[in-house]
């Protein structure tokens, strides 16, 4: 357990000193401005856009920033030649790959962490009320997505370049909904292909199995919810806050865990065996 800290920390140490964790500044004062944005116009309305625009980057930038460290972590070890004392060292595969892992999931939620901090932050400025039940329900499920996606750019970067990696990562996050009905669509073409019986065919088990190995990350996706949770509404009495949203079943947030979980197990699973494989 030792070692998993330690190169998990000398991970985060990294990262923080690298160019990935600008990213994330960048788009945190972009974010600020926004705020002055909206403050400015004065529209009760601009309150759920500002809430929708904050959500949306976050998320994104900090599974780009997920996405980026985890794809370079194993290949930029073997290309500086790193690896080989870290492993000559008594550190097994395993162990250096959890710690990989760990690593990069800690430089995430240290992301992830400013971006909470400055939406809250936006939030108390503009006045703008908030589900916090939804919001930390959201929350909890982006950290969930955010391992998914970590795990998966950990295989596909021992299996492919790290361009490819970054590329189809990020795809699979930002269009989770779009992939999975791009297959549902390609499956209504192909699945007569290679027909065995009446009731199987070689196209219709790969398109199911291309269904299931590929994560649905919108399921995961809670500001949708967030942004009109609450809302402003006219009654005999005055303006009046409604409630439009509530939280999200303990069993659904139960399913997703233990769904994010298997991903999890499965991705890094066949990233430890293509690690295994591979000859230092």
């Amino acid at each position: 357990m030792r070692s998993i800290w330690l190169i998990a920390k000398s991970v985060l140490i990294e990262a923080i000193r690298r160019k990935e964790i600008y990213v994330i500044v960048l788009v945190a004062v972009s974010v600020i401005l926004l705020t002055g944005m909206v403050k400015f116009f004065g529209y009760q309305g601009m309150s759920k856009f500002y809430r929708e625009i904050s959500l949306k980057i976050m998320n994104l930038a900090t599974a780009l920033a997920v996405v980026v460290l985890a794809a370079r972590q194993l290949p930029r070890e073997f290309e500086n030649r790193t690896i080989y004392p870290l492993l000559a060292k008594p550190v097994g595969r395993l162990p250096f790959l959890a710690g990989k892992f760990l690593g990069v999931m800690l430089a995430g939620l240290f992301c992830y962490s400013m971006f909470v901090i400055l939406f809250l932050a936006g939030m108390w400025h503009l006045e703008i009320s908030l589900s916090w039940v939804l919001f930390l329900e959201g929350v909890y499920l982006q950290v969930l997505a955010l391992l998914v996606i970590a795990s998966l750019s950990f295989m596909l970067s021992l299996l492919f370049n790290i361009d490819a990696a970054i590329t189809v990562s990020v795809l699979i996050f930002a269009l989770g909904g779009t992939v999975s009905s791009a297959i549902d669509y390609i499956h209504d073409h192909v699945k007569d292909f290679g027909r065995v019986t009446e009731t199987l065919s070689i196209g219709d088990l790969f398109m199911r199995a291309l269904n299931f190995g590929i994560p649905q990350l919108s399921l995961f996706d809670l500001s949708g919810k967030v942004v009109h949770a609450t809302d402003i509404s006219n009654t005999a009495s005055g303006l009046a806050e409604i409630t439009r949203w509530q939280g999200v079943e303990p069993w659904v947030l139960g399913a997703l865990t233990l769904y994010s979980g298997a991903f999890v197990l499965l991705y890094l699973g066949l990233a430890h065996l293509m690690f295994m494989r591979r000859p230092l």
